[in-house]
């Protein structure tokens, strides 16, 4: 029974399921935090508002495969997200009970799974997998992580290394670990989804439809950033970001580095002349502006306060093209 149950979930997510970029929902965000700080944002790249009452999300826990799921709602409007957050709100719950972080609260649209007997599905860590799925027919829409074994329940996660072998002391012993198939293993602070929060890199358009071929490399297809950071959640930029017909226009490539930016400074490069630069904070206020006259494609923004968390930077080159993307000030 155990060896058909396998064969069928590995049909299931193998399966290859074909769909146009930008057309359907994807994961942008995944919040793996202290305590009970869990959150998933989604989001629409298409030009349509899209029925949420359509899709549920699914967690599979400890690398087994048995599906757990709750069943979402509400719409979801054109290039916008959609955040939902682990239901623990009492301001004076402990343990298990302990609320989820203030800041991380108002980031929600709405609030899932508050008894763990009830639904499990929010209740996610670095060991699970975590899928948008179909109501109507189970299709996979998108995946985090990877359903089924190796994983294991003693491990804590995926992270960026594989086939190499680490020493540490456990218990004041040198013990050696080889971490395969990047699972991290005991090694739980080199986990990435573990105590960490994830955000869907620029380029990635569309959702993954099946296990990940041969095992889940995080950093193919997300950045990391640290525990606990909620600034980013309620907005996504990715290469679907434009609105109608201009969305088949071929956009400059435009690259920002180092991003996270350390000292303040940070260099933008693109393909065509920039026109400006405006540094946005989460509230909209622009706080640097650079206007360049289209004399170059490389600039170098140096602020001059010392700003730390989330600003968005907002680039215009001799085209028209505009873009924003992501900044994270350390």
């Amino acid at each position: 029974m155990k060896t058909l149950l396998l064969l069928i979930i590995s049909v299931f997510f193998s399966t290859v399921i074909f769909s146009q970029e930008c057309s359907d929902l994807f994961i942008s965000e995944y919040v793996e935090g202290s305590g009970n700080n869990k959150a998933i944002e989604l989001y629409n790249p298409t030009n349509n508002p899209i029925n949420l009452g359509d899709y549920m999300l699914v967690r599979y826990s400890n690398g087994g495969t048995i599906p757990y799921s709750v069943d979402l709602g509400g719409m979801i409007q054109p290039k916008s997200t959609f955040v939902v957050v682990l239901d623990k709100r009492d301001p004076a719950g402990t343990g298990l009970e302990q609320p989820v972080d203030s800041a991380l609260q108002l980031k929600a649209d709405i609030f899932l799974c508050p008894i763990y007997e009830v639904n499990r599905m929010m209740y996610f860590n670095g060991n699970d997998a975590v899928s948008l799925e179909r109501i109507s027919n189970g299709e996979v829409v998108d995946l985090f992580g990877f359903v089924g074994p190796p994983m294991t329940s003693d491990d804590n996660g995926w992270g960026s290394l594989n086939d190499t072998t680490i020493t540490y002391n456990s218990g004041g012993v040198p013990t050696e670990y080889t971490i395969q198939n990047y699972i991290v293993g005991p090694l739980f602070w080199l986990s990435w989804t573990e105590n960490n929060t994830l955000i869907r890199k620029y380029d990635v358009s569309e959702g993954v439809k099946a296990n990940p071929d041969p095992y889940f490399v995080v950093f193919e297809q997300w950045d990391s950033i640290p525990v606990n950071t909620f600034d980013s959640l309620g907005f996504h930029n990715c290469n679907c970001s434009s609105f109608g017909i201009d969305e088949n226009y071929v956009h400059s490539n435009i690259s920002i580095y180092p991003n996270p930016v350390i000292n303040g400074e940070f260099t933008i490069e693109a393909g065509e002349s920039i026109e400006e630069v405006k540094i946005i904070d989460i509230s909209g206020r622009i706080v640097e502006f650079k206007q360049l006259e289209g004399q170059t494609g490389s600039v170098k923004v140096s602020i001059v306060d010392k700003l730390k968390g989330f600003y968005f930077v907002n680039v215009r080159l001799s085209s028209g093209q505009i873009t924003t993307k992501k900044l994270l000030l350390l």
